[in-house]
């Protein structure tokens, strides 16, 4: 008789479902969303749920499942209460396995860059009117990490890469205008010259 992992795989998924788990991540979902419960956007996510648990029964098509789901719920700025029942259903069904791990700490990591966005740019706003080097080095920096935080929401979502570096070159330029402030008019302007700090090319790879 041969095996098939595929239908091994779904029996897994059956024998540990609990459906009233999924069902109050359903209902979770539909209030983060403002939604109903079978609206698309829902489903979508659910649906996710459901591929990364096939993923964690050990079906070969869903082995990576988790991350699009962790992306989804990111992008969609769910509570971290969901993304914790999220975790805690997958658990059922391969409790060790770090690919849990890493759903929680993606959509978790993406969640809380996304929320620190808003306070970050109207901080960068705030510091653009102090009238000082000090101030315009402020500005500076805190526009570099909103180009740093982006670049990092695209890392954790596997995102363009040439949109990523796109986004840290305009936050490293900004570092930069950030040193010329302290080069330039600090009592002790070799507090910022970072000329030795190296930058990795391809061929240290």
């Amino acid at each position: 008789m041969t095996h098939d992992p595929k239908a091994a795989a779904m029996q897994r998924y059956h024998d540990r479902f609990d459906s009233a788990q999924y069902n109050a991540i359903g209902e979770f979902l539909a209030s983060n969303l403002n939604a109903d419960r079978d609206e698309s956007r829902v489903v979508d996510i659910l649906v996710a749920l459901q591929n990364t648990a096939f993923g964690l029964c050990d079906h070969p098509d869903f082995a990576t499942a988790w991350h699009p789901l962790a992306v989804q719920c990111g992008q969609n700025f769910l509570s971290f209460h969901t993304v914790d029942a999220m975790r805690d259903f997958l658990r059922r069904f391969a409790p060790e396995d770090m690919r849990i791990d890493d759903f929680e700490a993606t959509a978790k990591g993406m969640l809380r860059a996304y929320s620190g966005l808003d306070d970050l740019q109207t901080a960068t706003a705030h510091a653009n009117g102090v009238h000082s080097w000090q101030g315009r080095m402020a500005y500076e920096l805190l526009a570099a990490v909103d180009y740093l935080t982006q670049t990092a929401i695209q890392m954790l979502a596997h995102g363009d890469e040439n949109y990523a570096r796109e986004k840290l070159h305009n936050g490293l330029n900004r570092i930069s205008g950030a040193l010329y402030e302290g080069i330039r008019h600090s009592d002790q302007p070799a507090l910022y010259n970072f000329k030795s700090t190296y930058f990795p090319d391809e061929f240290d790879r």
